[in-house]
Protein backbone atom coordinates (compact mmCIF):
# COMPACT_ATOMS: atom_id res chain seq x y z
CA UNK A 1 0.00 0.00 0.00
CA UNK A 2 2.46 2.28 0.86
CA UNK A 3 4.19 1.74 -2.26
CA UNK A 4 1.35 2.32 -4.25
CA UNK A 5 1.10 6.13 -2.79
CA UNK A 6 4.38 6.73 -3.35
CA UNK A 7 4.78 6.20 -6.39
CA UNK A 8 1.26 8.04 -6.85
CA UNK A 9 2.82 10.71 -5.41
CA UNK A 10 5.75 10.74 -7.93
CA UNK A 11 2.97 10.46 -10.81
CA UNK A 12 1.68 13.98 -9.48
CA UNK A 13 4.84 15.80 -8.71
CA UNK A 14 5.78 15.33 -12.26
CA UNK A 15 2.22 16.36 -13.73
CA UNK A 16 2.51 19.49 -11.89
CA UNK A 17 6.36 20.53 -11.69
CA UNK A 18 6.35 22.11 -14.90
CA UNK A 19 3.34 24.67 -13.65
CA UNK A 20 5.02 25.13 -10.13
CA UNK A 21 8.52 26.02 -12.15
CA UNK A 22 6.82 29.21 -13.60
CA UNK A 23 6.37 30.29 -9.97
CA UNK A 24 9.64 28.95 -8.40
CA UNK A 25 13.77 29.01 -10.18
CA UNK A 26 14.33 26.39 -8.34
CA UNK A 27 11.78 24.26 -9.06
CA UNK A 28 11.95 25.32 -12.47
CA UNK A 29 15.78 24.21 -12.90
CA UNK A 30 14.58 20.99 -10.91
CA UNK A 31 12.07 20.53 -13.92
CA UNK A 32 14.25 21.44 -16.96
CA UNK A 33 17.06 19.32 -15.57
CA UNK A 34 15.55 16.30 -16.24
CA UNK A 35 13.96 16.96 -19.29
CA UNK A 36 15.13 13.74 -21.76
CA UNK A 37 17.33 13.10 -18.76
CA UNK A 38 17.75 9.24 -19.34
CA UNK A 39 18.33 9.40 -23.43
CA UNK A 40 21.09 12.20 -22.61
CA UNK A 41 22.87 10.05 -19.76
CA UNK A 42 22.80 7.15 -22.56
CA UNK A 43 24.03 8.92 -25.22
CA UNK A 44 26.94 10.93 -22.64
CA UNK A 45 27.71 7.12 -21.57
CA UNK A 46 27.58 5.19 -24.84
CA UNK A 47 31.33 5.87 -25.89
CA UNK A 48 32.37 4.83 -22.11
CA UNK A 49 34.05 1.37 -21.36
CA UNK A 50 34.93 1.75 -17.80
CA UNK A 51 33.50 0.55 -14.38
CA UNK A 52 31.90 2.94 -13.22
CA UNK A 53 31.25 4.55 -9.40
CA UNK A 54 28.30 5.94 -8.75
CA UNK A 55 28.03 8.31 -6.10
CA UNK A 56 24.59 10.50 -5.22
CA UNK A 57 24.12 13.35 -3.38
CA UNK A 58 21.39 15.67 -2.37
CA UNK A 59 23.09 18.70 -3.03
CA UNK A 60 26.59 20.19 -2.57
CA UNK A 61 27.35 20.02 1.03
CA UNK A 62 26.52 16.37 0.22
CA UNK A 63 29.03 16.46 -2.46
CA UNK A 64 31.51 18.22 -0.38
CA UNK A 65 31.40 15.45 2.64
CA UNK A 66 31.61 12.88 -0.73
CA UNK A 67 34.99 14.39 -2.04
CA UNK A 68 37.61 12.72 0.11
CA UNK A 69 35.87 9.36 -0.29
CA UNK A 70 35.59 10.07 -3.98
CA UNK A 71 39.31 11.15 -4.35
CA UNK A 72 40.38 7.60 -2.29
CA UNK A 73 38.44 5.82 -4.54
CA UNK A 74 39.55 7.30 -8.02
CA UNK A 75 43.08 6.43 -6.32
CA UNK A 76 42.40 2.92 -5.39
CA UNK A 77 39.82 1.93 -8.36
CA UNK A 78 42.32 3.46 -11.11
CA UNK A 79 40.77 3.96 -14.32
CA UNK A 80 37.56 3.67 -13.11
CA UNK A 81 34.90 6.80 -13.56
CA UNK A 82 32.65 8.48 -11.06
CA UNK A 83 29.38 9.54 -12.01
CA UNK A 84 27.59 11.41 -9.60
CA UNK A 85 24.22 12.62 -9.28
CA UNK A 86 22.45 15.24 -7.55
CA UNK A 87 18.91 15.90 -6.23
CA UNK A 88 18.73 19.91 -5.97
CA UNK A 89 19.81 22.52 -9.14
CA UNK A 90 21.74 23.89 -5.98
CA UNK A 91 24.17 21.33 -6.22
CA UNK A 92 24.10 20.20 -9.74
CA UNK A 93 24.67 24.14 -10.92
CA UNK A 94 27.26 24.96 -8.69
CA UNK A 95 29.87 21.26 -8.67
CA UNK A 96 32.37 21.13 -11.54
CA UNK A 97 35.25 18.83 -10.38
CA UNK A 98 37.58 17.36 -11.82
CA UNK A 99 37.19 14.15 -9.58
CA UNK A 100 34.08 14.08 -11.53
CA UNK A 101 33.83 11.90 -15.29
CA UNK A 102 30.09 12.49 -15.27
CA UNK A 103 27.55 14.33 -13.58
CA UNK A 104 23.56 14.09 -13.94
CA UNK A 105 20.40 15.09 -11.91
CA UNK A 106 18.84 11.96 -10.36
CA UNK A 107 15.50 11.38 -12.51
CA UNK A 108 12.21 11.07 -10.34
CA UNK A 109 12.31 7.49 -8.29
CA UNK A 110 9.93 5.62 -10.20
CA UNK A 111 10.25 1.97 -10.85
CA UNK A 112 10.63 2.38 -14.65
CA UNK A 113 13.13 5.25 -14.01
CA UNK A 114 15.45 3.50 -11.31
CA UNK A 115 15.44 0.16 -13.59
CA UNK A 116 16.15 2.56 -16.61
CA UNK A 117 19.25 4.34 -14.96
CA UNK A 118 20.91 0.97 -13.74
CA UNK A 119 20.44 -0.60 -16.78
CA UNK A 120 22.45 2.26 -18.89
CA UNK A 121 24.66 3.08 -15.75
CA UNK A 122 25.88 -0.37 -14.84
CA UNK A 123 27.70 0.86 -11.61
CA UNK A 124 29.70 -1.63 -10.18
CA UNK A 125 28.80 0.16 -6.33
CA UNK A 126 26.39 2.94 -5.37
CA UNK A 127 27.50 5.04 -2.38
CA UNK A 128 24.79 7.28 -1.11
CA UNK A 129 25.92 10.46 0.97
CA UNK A 130 24.52 10.92 4.47
CA UNK A 131 20.51 11.85 4.20
CA UNK A 132 19.61 9.95 1.15
CA UNK A 133 17.69 7.25 1.27
CA UNK A 134 15.48 6.53 -2.44
CA UNK A 135 13.03 3.62 -2.08
CA UNK A 136 13.49 2.29 -6.10
CA UNK A 137 16.59 2.55 -6.35
CA UNK A 138 17.76 0.92 -3.44
CA UNK A 139 15.29 -1.72 -4.43
CA UNK A 140 16.84 -2.00 -8.11
CA UNK A 141 20.05 -1.91 -6.89
CA UNK A 142 19.70 -4.56 -4.17
CA UNK A 143 17.80 -7.03 -6.77
CA UNK A 144 20.99 -6.88 -9.02
CA UNK A 145 23.31 -7.18 -5.53
CA UNK A 146 24.86 -4.23 -6.28
CA UNK A 147 27.30 -3.12 -3.49
CA UNK A 148 25.43 0.02 -1.86
CA UNK A 149 26.91 1.71 0.43
CA UNK A 150 25.43 4.84 3.24
CA UNK A 151 28.42 7.60 3.61
CA UNK A 152 28.60 9.43 6.70
CA UNK A 153 25.18 8.66 7.43
CA UNK A 154 23.39 9.92 10.51
CA UNK A 155 20.52 8.65 11.86
CA UNK A 156 18.02 10.76 14.86
CA UNK A 157 15.73 8.55 16.80
CA UNK A 158 13.00 11.20 15.54
CA UNK A 159 13.61 9.41 11.73
CA UNK A 160 10.45 7.76 11.06
CA UNK A 161 12.95 4.46 10.36
CA UNK A 162 12.88 4.08 13.96
CA UNK A 163 8.81 5.09 14.28
CA UNK A 164 6.62 1.67 15.02
CA UNK A 165 4.56 3.03 11.80
CA UNK A 166 7.96 2.93 10.10
CA UNK A 167 8.38 -0.57 8.60
CA UNK A 168 7.97 0.86 5.01
CA UNK A 169 11.00 2.80 5.27
CA UNK A 170 12.99 0.30 7.14
CA UNK A 171 12.92 -1.76 4.44
CA UNK A 172 14.59 0.97 2.11
CA UNK A 173 17.51 0.27 5.15
CA UNK A 174 17.51 -3.62 4.20
CA UNK A 175 18.97 -2.46 0.77
CA UNK A 176 22.53 -1.49 2.20
CA UNK A 177 25.46 -3.32 1.79
CA UNK A 178 26.89 -1.24 4.48
CA UNK A 179 26.63 2.08 6.59
CA UNK A 180 29.27 3.92 7.52
CA UNK A 181 27.62 6.45 10.25
CA UNK A 182 29.07 9.20 12.10
CA UNK A 183 28.42 8.13 15.63
CA UNK A 184 27.85 5.74 18.03
CA UNK A 185 23.75 6.91 18.62
CA UNK A 186 23.43 6.16 14.73
CA UNK A 187 25.13 2.58 14.99
CA UNK A 188 22.52 1.99 18.22
CA UNK A 189 19.78 3.08 16.51
CA UNK A 190 20.74 0.56 13.57
CA UNK A 191 20.97 -2.34 16.22
CA UNK A 192 17.80 -1.46 17.75
CA UNK A 193 16.27 -2.65 14.30
CA UNK A 194 18.48 -5.56 13.72
CA UNK A 195 20.51 -3.94 11.07
CA UNK A 196 24.25 -5.31 12.28
CA UNK A 197 25.97 -3.95 8.95
CA UNK A 198 27.38 -0.38 10.33
CA UNK A 199 30.57 0.63 11.46
CA UNK A 200 31.24 4.54 12.99
CA UNK A 201 33.68 5.88 10.60
CA UNK A 202 33.15 9.62 11.19
CA UNK A 203 32.58 12.63 9.14
CA UNK A 204 34.33 12.68 6.19
CA UNK A 205 33.68 16.94 6.69
CA UNK A 206 36.71 16.76 8.79
CA UNK A 207 39.01 15.35 5.86
CA UNK A 208 36.94 17.83 3.14
CA UNK A 209 38.06 21.40 5.27
CA UNK A 210 41.41 20.22 6.50
CA UNK A 211 42.15 19.55 2.58
CA UNK A 212 40.69 22.43 1.73
CA UNK A 213 42.79 24.89 4.42
CA UNK A 214 45.80 23.84 2.09
CA UNK A 215 44.48 25.29 -0.91
CA UNK A 216 46.74 27.81 -1.98
CA UNK A 217 44.26 30.18 -3.76
CA UNK A 218 44.12 33.56 -2.42
CA UNK A 219 42.21 36.97 -2.49
CA UNK A 220 44.80 40.25 -2.38
CA UNK A 221 41.93 42.33 -3.22
CA UNK A 222 40.12 41.05 -0.04
CA UNK A 223 43.27 40.93 1.92
CA UNK A 224 43.64 44.69 0.92
CA UNK A 225 40.00 45.68 2.29
CA UNK A 226 40.49 43.93 5.52
CA UNK A 227 43.53 46.21 6.09
CA UNK A 228 44.92 44.21 9.35
CA UNK A 229 41.81 44.74 10.98
CA UNK A 230 39.89 42.73 12.93
CA UNK A 231 37.74 40.74 10.24
CA UNK A 232 34.32 39.04 11.05
CA UNK A 233 32.84 36.56 8.79
CA UNK A 234 29.47 36.12 7.82
CA UNK A 235 28.87 32.81 6.24
CA UNK A 236 25.87 31.21 4.64
CA UNK A 237 23.67 34.34 5.73
CA UNK A 238 20.32 33.45 5.97
CA UNK A 239 17.41 36.17 6.33
CA UNK A 240 16.11 35.02 9.33
CA UNK A 241 19.75 36.01 10.50
CA UNK A 242 19.52 39.40 8.94
CA UNK A 243 18.19 41.52 12.63
CA UNK A 244 21.26 39.48 14.64
CA UNK A 245 23.91 40.46 12.43
CA UNK A 246 22.87 44.06 10.93
CA UNK A 247 22.61 45.18 14.45
CA UNK A 248 26.33 43.50 15.13
CA UNK A 249 27.95 45.62 12.16
CA UNK A 250 26.33 48.85 13.77
CA UNK A 251 27.67 47.82 17.21
CA UNK A 252 31.34 47.20 15.91
CA UNK A 253 32.80 50.13 13.77
CA UNK A 254 36.00 48.70 14.68
CA UNK A 255 35.51 45.44 12.49
CA UNK A 256 35.59 44.74 9.42
CA UNK A 257 32.53 42.19 8.00
CA UNK A 258 32.83 40.00 5.31
CA UNK A 259 29.34 39.08 4.40
CA UNK A 260 28.08 36.31 2.11
CA UNK A 261 24.58 35.17 1.58
CA UNK A 262 23.35 32.03 1.48
CA UNK A 263 21.50 32.41 -1.74
CA UNK A 264 22.43 35.41 -3.82
CA UNK A 265 19.62 36.94 -4.83
CA UNK A 266 19.67 40.83 -5.69
CA UNK A 267 16.53 41.40 -2.92
CA UNK A 268 18.77 39.75 -0.22
CA UNK A 269 22.27 42.24 -0.90
CA UNK A 270 20.23 44.92 -1.70
CA UNK A 271 18.60 44.49 2.17
CA UNK A 272 21.87 43.76 2.79
CA UNK A 273 23.30 46.90 1.93
CA UNK A 274 20.72 49.02 2.91
CA UNK A 275 20.82 47.78 6.59
CA UNK A 276 24.74 48.08 7.02
CA UNK A 277 25.25 51.45 5.81
CA UNK A 278 28.59 51.34 4.76
CA UNK A 279 29.51 48.34 2.26
CA UNK A 280 30.70 47.78 -0.91
CA UNK A 281 30.13 44.10 -3.50
CA UNK A 282 33.29 42.05 -3.63
CA UNK A 283 32.13 42.35 -7.84
CA UNK A 284 32.23 46.28 -7.47
CA UNK A 285 35.29 46.17 -5.52
CA UNK A 286 38.14 49.06 -5.65
CA UNK A 287 41.39 49.93 -4.24
CA UNK A 288 39.67 52.95 -3.10
CA UNK A 289 37.08 51.40 -1.47
CA UNK A 290 39.11 50.10 1.70
CA UNK A 291 37.57 52.53 3.68
CA UNK A 292 33.79 50.75 3.70
CA UNK A 293 33.62 48.66 6.91
CA UNK A 294 31.44 45.77 5.24
CA UNK A 295 32.10 43.76 2.20
CA UNK A 296 29.26 41.60 0.39
CA UNK A 297 30.54 38.75 -1.17
CA UNK A 298 28.20 38.26 -4.27
CA UNK A 299 29.11 35.49 -5.80
CA UNK A 300 29.64 31.29 -5.26
CA UNK A 301 32.81 29.39 -4.43
CA UNK A 302 34.83 31.56 -2.55
CA UNK A 303 33.66 30.98 1.55
CA UNK A 304 35.21 28.09 2.45
CA UNK A 305 38.76 29.73 1.56
CA UNK A 306 37.90 33.49 3.12
CA UNK A 307 37.29 31.87 6.56
CA UNK A 308 41.33 31.72 6.56
CA UNK A 309 41.18 35.71 6.16
CA UNK A 310 38.92 36.56 9.88
CA UNK A 311 39.33 36.31 13.57
CA UNK A 312 36.22 35.43 14.25
CA UNK A 313 32.73 33.64 12.52
CA UNK A 314 28.94 33.93 12.45
CA UNK A 315 27.30 30.48 10.63
CA UNK A 316 23.58 31.15 9.27
CA UNK A 317 20.43 28.86 9.51
CA UNK A 318 20.59 28.72 13.06
CA UNK A 319 17.38 30.43 12.85
CA UNK A 320 15.81 29.03 10.16
CA UNK A 321 16.05 25.11 9.21
CA UNK A 322 19.71 24.41 10.45
CA UNK A 323 22.87 25.99 10.76
CA UNK A 324 25.25 25.49 7.55
CA UNK A 325 28.99 24.10 7.97
CA UNK A 326 30.38 24.99 11.20
CA UNK A 327 33.47 22.94 10.25
CA UNK A 328 34.75 25.22 7.32
CA UNK A 329 35.55 28.31 9.85
CA UNK A 330 36.53 25.82 13.13
CA UNK A 331 39.34 24.38 10.62
CA UNK A 332 41.18 27.72 10.84
CA UNK A 333 40.38 28.09 14.64
CA UNK A 334 37.77 30.30 14.16
CA UNK A 335 35.73 30.94 17.24
CA UNK A 336 31.96 30.09 15.90
CA UNK A 337 28.48 31.75 15.87
CA UNK A 338 25.24 30.55 15.30
CA UNK A 339 21.87 31.14 15.60
CA UNK A 340 20.33 29.30 18.94
CA UNK A 341 17.29 27.59 17.61
CA UNK A 342 18.23 25.16 15.25
CA UNK A 343 21.40 24.04 16.14
CA UNK A 344 20.46 20.55 18.56
CA UNK A 345 20.79 17.86 15.52
CA UNK A 346 24.33 18.66 14.11
CA UNK A 347 26.83 16.85 16.37
CA UNK A 348 29.63 19.28 15.61
CA UNK A 349 27.88 22.06 16.99
CA UNK A 350 27.39 20.60 19.96
CA UNK A 351 30.61 19.08 20.88
CA UNK A 352 32.05 22.49 19.71
CA UNK A 353 29.70 24.27 22.05
CA UNK A 354 30.38 21.86 24.51
CA UNK A 355 34.06 22.07 24.13
CA UNK A 356 33.75 25.86 24.34
CA UNK A 357 34.10 26.58 20.96
CA UNK A 358 31.02 27.56 19.45
CA UNK A 359 28.80 29.55 20.57
CA UNK A 360 24.85 29.69 20.67
CA UNK A 361 23.08 33.31 20.39
CA UNK A 362 19.88 34.78 20.30
CA UNK A 363 20.55 38.34 19.70
CA UNK A 364 23.28 40.18 18.91
CA UNK A 365 24.43 41.75 22.01
CA UNK A 366 25.56 38.29 23.03
CA UNK A 367 28.20 38.10 20.56
CA UNK A 368 29.23 41.27 22.00
CA UNK A 369 30.14 40.07 25.28
CA UNK A 370 31.47 36.92 24.00
CA UNK A 371 33.56 38.92 21.62
CA UNK A 372 34.60 40.95 25.19
CA UNK A 373 35.71 38.05 26.49
CA UNK A 374 37.51 36.86 23.85
CA UNK A 375 39.60 40.21 23.81
CA UNK A 376 41.47 38.18 26.64
CA UNK A 377 44.50 36.78 24.83
CA UNK A 378 44.84 33.46 27.09
CA UNK A 379 40.91 32.72 27.09
CA UNK A 380 41.49 33.42 23.19
CA UNK A 381 43.90 30.75 22.71
CA UNK A 382 42.38 28.46 24.88
CA UNK A 383 39.17 28.27 22.71
CA UNK A 384 41.42 28.48 19.51
CA UNK A 385 43.43 25.64 20.90
CA UNK A 386 40.07 23.19 21.91
CA UNK A 387 38.91 24.04 18.10
CA UNK A 388 42.46 22.68 16.68
CA UNK A 389 42.30 19.85 19.07
CA UNK A 390 38.71 18.78 17.91
CA UNK A 391 38.59 18.94 14.27
CA UNK A 392 41.99 16.83 14.71
CA UNK A 393 41.27 14.40 16.59
CA UNK A 394 38.05 14.03 13.60
CA UNK A 395 40.53 13.47 10.78
CA UNK A 396 40.51 9.96 8.86
CA UNK A 397 36.96 9.22 7.95
CA UNK A 398 37.65 8.91 4.26
CA UNK A 399 40.42 6.19 4.62
CA UNK A 400 37.73 4.32 7.16
CA UNK A 401 35.27 4.29 4.48
CA UNK A 402 37.67 3.50 1.61
CA UNK A 403 38.95 0.65 3.00
CA UNK A 404 35.69 -0.92 4.39
CA UNK A 405 34.15 -0.44 0.78
CA UNK A 406 36.92 -2.49 -0.52
CA UNK A 407 36.24 -5.13 2.32
CA UNK A 408 32.70 -5.39 1.46
CA UNK A 409 32.94 -4.94 -2.42
CA UNK A 410 35.16 -8.24 -2.40
CA UNK A 411 32.76 -10.18 -0.89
Amino acid sequence: MRSILYSLLLIITRVFLPVLGLFNPKLNLFYKGRKNLLNNLKKVLSHNSSPIIWVHCSSVGEFEQGLPVIERLKQTYEGWKVLVTFFSPSGYEAVNNELVDFKFYLPLDTSANAKEFIDSVNPKMALFIKYEFWYNYLKELQKREIPTFSVSSIFRPTQIFFKPFGKWNRRMLKAFTYFMVQDQQSLNLLKKIRLENAAITGDTRFDRVLKIKEDPTRFPEIEAFCQNKKVFIIGSLRPEDDDVVFNLVKTHPELKFLIAPHEITEKHIQKIEQSVGSSIRHSMLQEADTNKQTLIIDSIGKLSRLYRLADFAYVGGGFSDGIHNILEPAVYNLPVFFGNSYYLKYKEAVDLTDMGGAFPVANASQISDKLKKLEDENYLQQTKKSIEKYVNTNRGAAEKVVALIEKMAEK
